[in-house]
């Protein structure tokens, strides 16, 4: 084994566990982990740059371009206001965001709708005349149960969908998170109101703002080519093509006829793309070094359907769930563990833990940062364990039950 192989991932990991601490952003570490592995001579360049996935990549490309393209129309914003204005009060509101933000996810990423739903939800509290936090928490928790349905919800479902090997990735996915993701949405909703019961009493509310969207052409653009892209995928999944070529497409022909196309280039989601790319050299160079084989030796047998999805959970808080997915997947290949199932109960576990702590998800940052920068609140860390533990729980039985029966079923 290379120890100063072994030294670079200490730090990464050590950068990427800290990062509250330190202010450094997960795409940051991540990055400068896959340059360390070049600069100690774990990999040569040419190594590094065949180690890059670019079918990840160019999918992430294509999937933040139809993101950004609604956030830089106001369409999202404009939703997240409409949301508001037809439920009003504020326990209705409270599920509105929960559903929508969740269902949402799936199709513009849930980082991208964390980042564009958390300014409206602070304008809406202050409306309603409500605190903001029980929104937040309600745009946290959304984002993570939903997008955990379909490849496109998140990172890391990308990274397994495209990776593991997985036959009509869309189909599987659809097929055996649909129930249960909806079910997990309405059943955290009592939760919820039980948890915020005193700060979801109206002090003050004020009448409705009628929103418009800023660049109605962009919006419908966008979204009628995003419906297009979302068909593709499944027929070009049924009929055994690359489903990537659905998005190059679209997202092509996107950028060709916007006249923002610029704009919408500019406020793409890159840092993700600059992480992904650090990832893969990384986990090259951590396979290389022999490192990943003593992580692997270290980490939780993937033998069922329990031990992945507890094993993701809980090391998801130390590594981030993309880091963490990048390094079970060689596992669960080696150990035999390369059912449709397993892989899916990975995508679970891995997608839920960011309903444990503040740092088991990217998402959870995002709306914590975006709110405190525009003067409201944060998510404390153990104010936030506290408040997503039931939830987390409840999430994760619905999941593990009924990903256990459907496995009980094909036997």
């Amino acid at each position: 084994m290379n120890f100063l192989a072994l030294v670079a991932v200490l730090v990464t990991y050590g950068l990427i566990a800290s990062r509250k601490i330190t202010g450094i952003p997960p795409w940051a570490s991540m990055f400068f982990g896959g340059v360390m592995m070049i600069i100690i001579g774990v990999l040569s360049p040419a190594e590094a740059l065949n180690a890059i996935n670019l079918d990840v990549i160019l999918f992430l490309i294509t999937l933040f371009s139809f993101a950004s393209a609604l956030e830089v129309s106001g369409f999202l914003r404009y939703l997240g206001f409409y949301i508001v204005n037809k439920l009003k009060s504020p326990s209705r509101t409270l599920f509105g965001v929960l559903l929508f933000s969740g269902l949402l996810s799936n199709l513009v990423t849930n980082d991208g709708i964390s980042a564009s739903w958390t300014p409206v939800i602070l304008e809406s509290s202050k409306r309603l005349g409500v605190d903001e936090k029980p929104f937040l928490y309600a745009l946290a928790f959304g984002v993570t149960i939903g997008s955990v349905m379909f490849p496109t919800g998140n990172p890391q479902n990308l990274l397994i969908a495209l990776d593991a090997g997985i036959k009509d990735p869309f189909i599987v996915f659809l097929s055996l998170l649909a129930i249960p993701t909806i079910v997990n949405l309405i059943i955290s909703y009592p939760i919820m109101l039980i948890l915020f019961k005193k700060e979801l009493r109206t002090k003050d509310p004020s009448i409705s703002q009628q929103e418009r969207i800023e660049d109605p052409f962009t919006a419908y653009l966008s979204l009628g080519l995003l419906l297009i892209t979302i068909v593709l995928f499944f027929v070009l999944s049924f009929i055994g093509m690359d489903i990537l070529l659905g998005s190059l497409t679209t997202s092509s022909i996107l950028i060709l006829i916007s006249s923002r196309r610029r704009e919408i280039v500019r406020r793409m989601d890159w840092p993700t793309i600059i992480f992904f790319i650090g990832l893969f050299i990384f986990t090259a160079g951590m396979s290389k070094s022999g490192v990943l084989n003593l992580i692997i030796s270290l980490l939780p047998a993937p033998s069922s359907i329990f031990t992945i999805m507890l094993g993701s959970v809980l090391v998801s808080q130390l590594l981030s769930n993309v880091p963490l997915v990048a390094i079970y997947i060689p596992l669960m290949m080696s150990s035999g563990a390369t059912s449709p199932i397993d892989w899916i109960a990975l995508a679970a576990g891995s997608t839920i833990a960011g309903n444990f702590t503040l740092i088991g998800a990217a998402s959870n940052v995002i709306i914590s940062e975006s709110s405190e920068s525009r003067g409201g609140k944060g998510f404390g860390f153990l104010e936030f364990i506290k408040n997503s533990i039931p939830v987390l729980i409840v999430n994760f039985l619905v999941l593990y039950l009924f990903l256990t029966l459907h496995s009980f079923l094909r036997l």
